[in-house]
């Protein structure tokens, strides 16, 4: 039977159309939806809300250098000259990465309001289909222009090697090896380049990127040569790498006589690798090399009590100590790294095309963990330890001096802030760069203090791997953002953090030594909390204690903000920044809204990060329920303990802390509530959900509640309670 064509069923047709269909106002620059069908939300798996966000905004989900070719399209359009089509890439709500193709053409013109009506499609199949037919056409043309050198194919799917290179008479000669990776065979390479290229291989399989290499192949008569690889790694349709081609060439002679050089003039005496001219030298030549998309990153390693354990052990003892780190540091890079000696005690590496910056900070953790040696004297220990500073190239310089002054200045940071650790320099600046860098925003920025400070905080804790990387970047964005002096972490020894986390601006260093400065923050932050148990703006003449005004005294702090960690009413530590100016710092009231919220983020991820590890995308979590117009609370049924609160109940019931017990927070009781709402949740089904109206005290309103699972576990599941002020409706 047919259907009717009615206005209704017509309307639910265009939703229901696979495609986009968009209507448009265009007017004075500004792009405004007037009608969208859901075939276009799903598409891009957006719900309408959300999806009407992101027209509201649409440049800034559309890849950088594809924003021209979309803002031609619409000059196009408006010429009204006929149908236009338009083809740019997009981030889907699920962050991935489409190709739009848009057809658009001028429906009316009312004065300066024009009406443009668009179909818009999904081609990104198409698009990866091109692309690989593109690269197979560049492979043929690397193979066909090759002369006298060697061509590397590697099929990854079927894991066949084809090498090519050229006989005596020009004709084209082929060694083809099947199962290359599986059954690697290094009987042909130098034992001590076999794993380094292996490495790099494996590396190219990953992800696409290009790199060469250097390695030693035997030849006919048994000897080696040297050998030179250019490779690229190419990404196929099916989203991972399918093919690895190159080009390697001999270069033994140009190596043998720069090896010869090295050794007579580049050499280190005592540690035997690159003496201080040879290391700036290779480093300068390797920046020279770099393209702008790869990453690699300078480190200064300097020994902390070097000098005291040299006097006191003698030279000989000195030497060892210094033959041995270098010795570390040759097992910890590989081979196409620079190591070098640049001082008495000073160390320095530049380690070569890094995947991701956080590369460089495990590796510069490592050496931290690996250089530590206790020494005797006369039954008294020496502890020799180092300090690590690190600049990543493109992001913190493109010169060996921007790099070098970087790397030294973060050095000093962590010297002044109790040697023994390693920084990354400008962390922020750095983790922010890079995140805005994987989602497309416009790079022309490397940090935007007029940005909501809470999104950035938010992407640095919890898109940073390292806790304590994460941790000192937030620091170190708070104390630039509300012009502080010195801003730091303290905890007691339960905390997931190893020591003080702290930034300081360089003029209000302290010299102090870091334990007896750790123990003194850590008692003070202990006796503030009785008088201060939530977030406070503290200033010197604020403190009755004689013991705080002395220590205010003596460190110079004016004004402090000081906010406690505690869990289950216990003191686990606090959050500091130091204003060391006599002006009396003040904050704004939206200022204070933000460091609450701030302080919220930074605790949950300091006492709950299990729960940050379980959540899938709890970043997006956390955006949408602080934007939710209710009170939202995480908790653990088994526990009752809770693990998250949103915005609003930070800003209504300050008093409401994570790590809390429900019930007491929020219903001022001593004992689990008889009818609480958490018993009623099946732990058999996923799906359960229940509400009732409950008296909050922590609001003193009366709310109604509903509580459903966030993860359905036998044991320590976790809980969503959203609860709204229904004081209104309940008391009429």
């Amino acid at each position: 039977m047919a259907i009717e064509l009615t206005m209704e069923n017509f309307n639910s047709m265009i939703d229901n159309v696979i495609t986009g269909i968009c209507f448009f106002n265009y007017e004075d620059g500004e792009l405004t939806p007037i009608f969208i069908n859901e075939g276009f939300f799903r598409m891009l798996g957006y719900s309408r809300v959300q999806g009407m966000k992101f027209l509201e905004k649409v440049e800034l989900s559309i890849i950088p250098e594809d924003i021209p070719i979309y803002r031609q399209g619409i000059r196009d359009v408006l010429k009204d000259d006929g149908v236009v089509d338009v083809e740019f890439r997009t981030v889907t709500g699920s962050g991935n990465l489409r190709w739009l193709h848009v057809r658009g053409n001028l429906y009316a013109r009312e004065g300066k309001t024009y009406t443009i009506v668009t179909i818009i499609e999904d081609v990104t199949e198409r698009k990866n289909v091109e692309e690989e037919l593109q690269r197979q056409a560049e492979r043929l043309h690397i193979l066909s222009e090759a002369e006298g050198e060697k061509i590397l194919d590697y099929n990854a799917k079927t894991d066949v090697m084809v090498m090519r290179s050229n006989d005596e008479y020009g004709l084209a000669k082929d060694e083809i090896h099947s199962r290359y990776m599986e059954r690697f065979d290094a009987s042909t390479i130098y034992k001590e380049d076999v794993a380094y290229y292996k490495a790099v291989l494996e590396s190219l399989l990953r992800s696409p990127k290009h790199d060469t290499i250097e390695f030693r192949i035997k030849r006919f008569d048994d000897d080696f040569n040297w050998y030179q690889a250019n490779l690229t790694s190419l990404l196929g349709p099916e989203g991972y790498v399918t093919r690895i081609v190159g080009r390697m060439i001999n270069i033994n002679d140009k190596k043998l006589k720069e090896m010869e050089l090295l050794l007579r003039a580049e050499k280190d005496a005592l540690t035997g690798i690159y003496n201080q001219g040879a290391t700036e030298q290779l480093i300068r030549n390797a920046i020279g090399d770099s393209k702008e998309n790869t990453l690699s990153a300078l480190m200064i390693i300097d020994l902390d009590n070097f000098k005291e354990a040299n006097d006191l052990l003698g030279h000989a003892n000195g030497d060892q100590l210094l033959e041995k780190t270098a010795g570390i540091l040759n097992e910890m890079f590989k081979g196409g790294d620079i190591i070098g000696r640049i001082g008495g005690d000073e160390f320095m590496v530049y380690m070569r095309n890094m995947s991701t910056i956080s590369d460089a900070d495990e590796l510069a953790g490592s050496i931290v963990k690996n250089v530590r040696y206790e020494l005797d004297f006369e039954g008294q220990p020496i502890h020799v330890t180092c300090s690590v500073g690190v600049a990543v190239y493109p992001y913190h310089g493109k010169t060996y001096e921007e790099l070098f002054e970087k790397a030294d200045r973060a050095v000093y940071t962590v010297k002044a802030n109790g040697k023994d650790g390693y920084r990354v320099y400008h962390a922020a600046t750095t983790t922010i760069y890079h995140a805005n860098r994987k989602v497309g925003y416009d790079m022309s920025k490397t940090i935007d203090y007029d940005r909501n400070i809470e999104d950035q905080v938010m992407q640095i804790l919890f898109e940073e791997k390292v806790l304590e990387s994460a941790l000192r970047s937030s620091i170190e964005l708070m104390t630039a953002k509300y012009h502080f002096h010195r801003g730091y972490i303290c905890g007691n020894d339960s905390l997931p953090i190893s020591r003080t986390i702290q930034f300081t601006v360089k003029q209000y260093a302290t010299g102090k030594e870091a334990q007896e400065h750790y123990e003194l923050k850590r008692m003070v932050n202990e006796i503030l909390y009785a008088f201060f148990p939530g977030v406070a703006m503290i200033h010197d003449y604020d403190l009755t204690s004689e013991e705080m005004r002395d220590y205010f005294r003596a460190e110079g702090i004016k004004s402090m903000l000081y906010y406690p960690l505690a869990f289950k009413g216990e003191f686990q530590g606090a959050i500091v920044f130091e204003s060391h100016e006599d002006v009396q710092k003040e904050l704004s009231k939206t200022e204070m809204e933000e460091v609450r919220s701030l302080f919220r983020l930074m605790e949950a991820h300091i006492l709950q990060i299990g729960l940050m590890d379980r959540l899938q995308n709890f970043v997006a979590q956390v955006a949408i329920f602080d934007n939710m117009d209710s009170y939202v609370y995480v908790i653990n049924p088994d526990t009752y303990e809770i693990s998250f609160i949103n915005k609003k109940v930070v800003m209504d019931s300050p008093k409401v802390k994570i790590g809390d017990v429900c019930y007491k927070a929020l219903q001022n009781r001593d004992t689990p509530c008889e009818n609480c709402i958490l018993h009623s949740l099946k732990k058999t089904d996923p799906h359960c959900r229940c509400t009732e109206e409950l008296f909050n005290y922590s609001l003193r309103s009366w709310t109604r509640s509903s509580a459903s699972w966030l993860e359905c576990r036998e044991e320590n599941g976790l809980a969503l309670v959203n609860s709204f002020d229904i004081s209104e409706y309940f008391m009429g």
